[in-house]
């Protein structure tokens, strides 16, 4: 028993310290930006969502159409992604890249906006590492959609 209790432990240790690493190699990068103007497809559906149709490759999440003036959008975006903990690396015309990084771990995961003229608003939220993201950055968009549906009313 004091056997299958060490191995269990020492298993338990690699794992974390396996996590750890991964936790610092994610620090490193950035996020893909555009790619002829619109965001980059996600190279993993496993960690990955996005609304733009391009390449071929459909989107997995739906882009949020918003009323009003763009520049106004914009401002009111960036203040709703600082507030759920983003950090803003990023902006540019339409564009605003943000980073969010895990309590524990400190995994990082990139978000990527693109505002278009059409009153859309594109989404890239991708984790820098690893092959699943227990579907965090799904749920980080459609916390963003929700706030600011909130914002708007």
């Amino acid at each position: 028993m004091n056997k299958i209790l060490i191995i269990v432990t020492a298993i338990f240790v690699v794992i974390v310290i396996a996590f750890f690493v991964l936790g610092v190699m994610s620090k490193s990068g950035h996020a893909p930006g555009l790619k002829q103007g619109q965001l980059q497809a996600c190279t993993s559906i496993e960690n990955c969502v996005f609304s733009e149709n391009i390449d071929g490759v459909e989107n997995n999440i739906q882009p949020f159409a918003f009323d009003g003036e763009k520049a106004v959008f914009l401002t009111q975006l960036k203040t709703s992604v600082e507030s759920m903990g983003g950090k803003i690396v990023d902006i540019e015309d339409g564009y605003i890249a943000a980073t969010f990084t895990s309590a524990i771990f400190g995994f990082v995961d990139d978000l990527e906006l693109r505002v278009s003229d059409d009153h859309l608003l594109h989404f890239r939220s991708a984790s820098r590492v690893g092959k699943s993201d227990l579907g965090a950055n799904k749920k980080r968009v459609e916390a963003l959609k929700l706030l600011l549906q909130r914002a708007s009313k």
